[in-house]
């Protein structure tokens, strides 16, 4: 995995490498979104709520306003950390890459991070829990900014479709193990154990990874940093990124149907399906869940040889929206065997749209060396959803059932869902890509 095509590509700072990329390589470079979404699928939808119910003690009635508005505060800082640390990695200088640093600290820091979330207890303060969030988030970003950089940088062009599928693969069998983690090792406020292991996932995917991957060098830019500039290089014309800016608004849909009811979900079980045990039912529907996207991520990826990239993430999109309207009429009559089928549906779906929506990422990327400023862009399609969602969407469920029932407030979550996914698929049809190269 080296570049031996000049000093003029050099100046570039990284560049695609050429040649074979073996089923080692891809995992590899892949195994940190493995450790990521492990995190991520198993933190924000299961610990961060039960601590928060925790700490704000049994029956509070605004618990999903509390916590979406926690989540939105920590995923601002992802909004604002992934673009700023993908586009400081771009400008690092180093024999060894220049997405290495950032990968390093950021993966420790996230560790310590979650760490310090363990001692909070019943009447901790609320306050400082979201410091600890924004904390997480910081490092979790400071991390996957430039991480999003990294596949550009290393990938040659013709083996990206299934680097596409190879980070899906890895993400979803990284929400499968965060999710049996948890059911295995948490226990309601006392969420060390579980931790411990996220945090083990880290440190070895971490160590893997640095052993395995191999940066270019990089030469850095020519000019010296100048802030201005730096902002400025953030704004990329729409005349000439059109496409790019249509699946940033596309994706921007999809995960606002995502995060609209992912983040209260063990609310729902608790509240309208009167599960016991929530904390470690989801983890099992979640976990499940992800296994059913690794089948259907590679159908999908198989039928995008077929039907073109843009009309798979638009089927997806709607097969996602069809479950959310499903579950907006098991919401008038909750019952556990049907909404498991219809997870089936939602489950294939998202697994299916996340494998190709990386690859019509990386096809729409403006083509410059930036690839981390670039890809951190794309990044707050993901993450702005995740304070717009779970925001919006708490202080909604909180009021409706206040005004009416549990029932009706999480039936009317899932119809704002099934809206953003629908708007999603509508829109994503404008989007035209040249012949891949």
């Amino acid at each position: 995995m080296t570049d031996t095509s000049g000093a003029a590509a050099l100046a570039q700072g990284a560049v695609r490498q050429p040649g074979r990329f073996s089923v080692t390589d891809q995992v590899a470079v892949s195994l940190l979104w493995f450790a990521l979404f492990a995190n991520w699928l198993t933190v924000v939808p299961v610990i961060i709520p039960d601590q928060i119910a925790s700490i704000l003690g049994p029956g509070a009635a605004a618990k999903e306003g509390i916590s979406g508005s926690i989540l939105a505060i920590g995923a601002f800082m992802a909004l604002v950390m992934a673009p700023v640390a993908g586009a400081l990695s771009d400008r690092v200088r180093g024999a060894k890459g220049r997405r290495r640093p950032f990968l390093i600290t950021g993966m420790v820091g996230a560790c310590i991070g979650m760490a310090l979330l363990v001692p909070f207890r019943p009447g901790s303060s609320i306050l400082l829990y979201a410091l600890a969030i924004l904390n997480l988030q910081f490092w979790w970003n400071w991390a996957c900014g430039p991480y999003a950089g990294l596949i550009p940088d290393v990938v040659p062009a013709q083996s990206q479709a299934s680097a596409s599928a190879w980070m899906n693969i890895m993400s979803i069998l990284g929400t499968f193990t965060g999710n049996g983690i948890a059911v295995a090792l948490y226990v309601h406020g006392h969420p060390g154990a579980a931790i411990s292991g996220l945090i083990a996932i880290n440190v070895i995917c971490l160590a893997v990874t640095m052993y395995r991957v191999r940066e270019p060098p990089a030469a850095g830019p020519a000019c010296s940093f100048a802030l201005g500039t730096f902002v400025r290089s953030f704004w990329l014309p729409p005349a000439l990124h059109r496409d790019f800016y249509r699946v940033l608004v596309t994706r921007l849909f999809a995960n606002l149907g995502v995060w609209s009811v992912l983040t209260f979900l063990l609310f729902y079980l608790q509240d309208v399906v009167g599960v016991a045990e929530p904390g470690h039912v989801l983890p099992m529907v979640l976990g499940i869940g992800a296994l059913l996207g690794i089948p259907a991520s590679l159908v999908a990826a198989w039928l995008t040889s077929r039907y073109g990239i843009v009309a798979i993430v638009r089927t997806t999109n709607w097969m996602m929206a069809a479950a959310a309207i499903a579950y907006v009429l098991i919401g008038l009559h909750p019952h556990l065997v049907a909404m498991a089928a219809v997870a089936l549906v939602y489950f294939s779906g998202w697994g299916a749209y996340q494998a190709v929506d990386w690859a019509l990422a990386l096809r729409v990327l403006p083509k410059t060396e930036a690839a981390g400023k670039d890809m951190g862009i794309w990044h707050v399609a993901l993450v702005l959803p995740q304070i717009l969602g779970p925001a919006s969407t708490g202080w909604i469920i909180s009021g409706a059932k206040w005004a009416v029932s549990a029932r009706f407030a999480y039936t009317l979550a899932f119809a704002i869902a099934a809206l953003w996914f629908s708007l999603s698929a509508v829109l994503v049809a404008r989007v035209r890509l040249t012949p891949a190269a």
